[in-house]
């Protein structure tokens, strides 16, 4: 529900200069039957109504303004925008996961044409004998990595690394391997919270001795 409000309210910002004008024709109609209902005319109903759509053509911009400020709608956003945009989705409300045999896709609810995919099969795949301490000391401690492609429209725009681990009872970003840090604020992090479908990331990220970080860094071009 409040996905589909969202996107009423950044449809009326898209379309604000075609509901002004809208609404100044009513408001133009009003005044009107304004002075027609003043002339001894019973066009009362009619001149309220008119007035009462023009006050809600004219002031829906600035009420969806202030509920989405800055907001621009996806298709509109340029790559650094989209980057930065997708860093304050909610992982879990926001996305919609789906996975088959050979690959998983996460596409945002607002916009389904963005989305992250993966594929499990020889094109997808990254590394299929992933070898770090942290990913492969494990019950199973096989682990793969793979592409993760941030698409718009079917055309692709950026790529990310994800690593599956213990028989892929985990989906992990890679941390520094200096420092075994994983940064909670990079896209990296938010795309694992994404496919973290059984909920195990926090769970795996302390198994595996890694360090939470959130310093603040800035979106990798």
């Amino acid at each position: 529900m409040i996905n589909y409000i969202k996107k009423i309210v950044i449809w009326i910002k898209e379309y604000a200069h075609v509901l002004r004008v809208i609404g100044g024709i009513f408001f133009g109609l009003s005044l009107i039957f304004g002075i027609i209902w003043i002339s001894g005319k019973d066009v009362e109903p009619i001149a309220f109504t008119l007035g009462l759509l023009s006050s809600l053509f004219l002031a829906s911009p600035s009420i969806a303004e202030y509920f989405v400020p800055n907001r621009k709608p996806i298709r509109y956003m340029t790559f650094d925008e989209i980057l930065k945009f997708i860093l304050t989705t909610n992982a879990k409300e926001d996305w919609k996961v789906l996975s088959t045999n050979w690959s998983s896709e996460a596409f945002l609810k607002e916009d389904p044409r963005l989305r992250f995919r993966m594929r499990y099969d020889e094109e997808g795949i990254h590394n299929d004998n992933f070898v770090e301490p942290w990913a492969n000391n494990h019950p199973d401690s096989s682990a793969t990595s793979y592409w993760c492609n941030l698409l718009y429209n079917g055309d692709l725009i950026e790529r990310y690394i994800l690593v599956s681990i213990d028989g892929g009872r985990a989906i992990m970003p890679l941390p520094d391997r200096n420092t075994l840090k994983v940064n909670l604020l990079t896209l990296e992090y938010k795309v694992a919270e994404i496919f973290d479908d059984l909920n195990s990331l926090e769970e795996y990220i302390k198994r595996a001795k890694l360090i939470k970080n959130n310093e603040n860094i800035e979106v990798k071009k």
